[in-house]
């Protein structure tokens, strides 16, 4: 039988009826004749309310003890879907992702998985059973303790059992009904993008597309699994994510990133190989910063720049000397509260960005800056205006004119 490993988002489990309506699809899809794996994620705000709560208690939660709080919220969605399959006499078992065999490091709130050793869902599958594990955890198995994998947890799990029980198909269940051309809140017209190659997936989740993370498309890529975006709500065909990108200059879509934290970095390394000992000692001590730019002028000027929330940076700013070691000659700067556009595409070149200017003068959005690369035209923009330069960028290259083909 071929195997399916699924995962449900939050808004797809948000309450009882969900969960029953989640069970129903399982169900139809264990009766076509696949093998099941369920990876599930908290229902609705359950996370959020989970941390409200534990800052009711503590001002400084450790980081440890929210991994233990946090992952109560996907075990109680794990075995309220079992329950349900067993009154639709499916035969279902849930576990933990310790008990699934995720093993990750040791960063708490932000772990890496290091490995996956499925034995038990193997073992379960062979029964016949449908087999449900809570996403966005695992545990390090040199401390024996229970970590999370910070965003994009679930989808992570769901990528990394398919491809250490695969060959097998990701389908990733959500409240939208695929990977769009923008954001559908943002831009009502935005449509389905039917398929997309694991490299232009990967470059809209880096810059800013809310419907898969970055690792897990970096991690599907690197295992070879096929993954379908689809809404839990409805039974459209959704994207299909796979394979090498098709030949020819398009453009995919636009996204963005509002209200994040730039870290900048500048100043004289001693080659190449300095540089990177920093990008790296900030990738270990702070993973949820991603590096977008390194840029070398001269023999020794480099310049770094990260973006993510504003905790991140500040405690980038606190501990850069830190992390960068010694005898090196370096300024950190900060900016909060910007956001970035991107038109995202292959083969994009100098008309767009001619068109792409255009359209966001027309719009009378201020642009602060611009990097261009094959792939992607990043606009950041200032003043709040992300939704506005996505509009208008969405408008010029979806609306006024078809996007290119080959």
């Amino acid at each position: 039988m071929p195997l399916v490993v699924q995962k449900y988002g939050g808004t797809s489990v948000a309450d009882p009826d969900r969960v029953r309506a989640v069970a129903g699809r399982v169900a139809r899809a264990r009766a076509a004749g696949n093998e099941l794996v369920v990876v599930v994620s908290a229902m609705g705000k359950t996370t959020d309310d989970l941390l409200a709560l534990a800052r009711q208690v503590s001002e400084a939660p450790s980081k440890r003890e929210l991994d233990m709080l946090l992952t109560v919220g996907e075990r109680v969605t794990m075995a309220l879907l079992a329950m349900a399959l067993h009154d639709l006499d499916v035969q279902a078992i849930s576990f933990t992702g310790s008990q699934s065999g995720i093993l990750t490091d040791g960063n708490h709130s932000a772990a890496r998985i290091v490995d996956v050793r499925p034995d038990r869902i193997r073992a379960e599958l062979e029964r016949g059973r449908v087999v449900i594990v809570a996403g966005f955890q695992g545990v390090n198995p040199g401390t024996r303790e229970i970590t999370t994998l910070g965003r994009g947890g679930s989808d992570t799990t769901a990528v990394a059992l398919a491809g250490a029980l695969g060959p097998a198909l990701c389908e990733i269940y959500t409240d939208v009904a695929g990977v769009h051309t923008a954001d559908p809140r943002l831009v009502p017209g935005a449509r389905v993008i039917p398929r997309l190659g694991y490299r232009m997936c990967s470059t809209l989740a880096h810059l800013g597309g809310r419907v898969l993370h970055a690792r897990c498309v970096d991690l599907a890529a690197r295992h070879r699994v096929p993954i379908v975006v689809r809404s839990s709500f409805d039974d459209e065909p959704g994207t299909f994510i796979g394979g090498d990108d098709m030949e020819g200059a398009r453009i995919e879509a636009i996204t963005h990133r509002d209200d994040v934290s730039i870290a900048i970095a500048e100043g004289n390394a001693g080659g190449r190989g300095e540089a990177r000992a920093i990008i790296e000692a900030v990738a270990d001590a702070l993973p949820e910063l991603e590096l977008i730019a390194h840029e070398q002028t001269g023999e020794q000027h480099h310049a770094l720049v990260w973006i993510g929330a504003r905790g991140d940076a500040e405690t980038l700013k606190q501990r850069f000397r830190e992390l960068r070691g010694p005898g090196m000659e370096w300024r950190l700067d900060l900016e909060h509260g910007t956001g970035f556009v991107s038109v995202v595409g292959l083969g994009l070149g100098a008309a767009d960005v001619t068109r792409a200017e255009a359209a966001l003068d027309r719009a009378a959005v201020p642009t602060l800056a611009l990097r261009a690369t094959p792939t992607a035209l990043i606009f950041r923009v200032g003043g709040g205006r992300c939704a506005d330069a996505v509009r208008a960028l969405h408008a010029a290259f979806f609306e006024t004119v078809p996007a290119r083909t080959a």
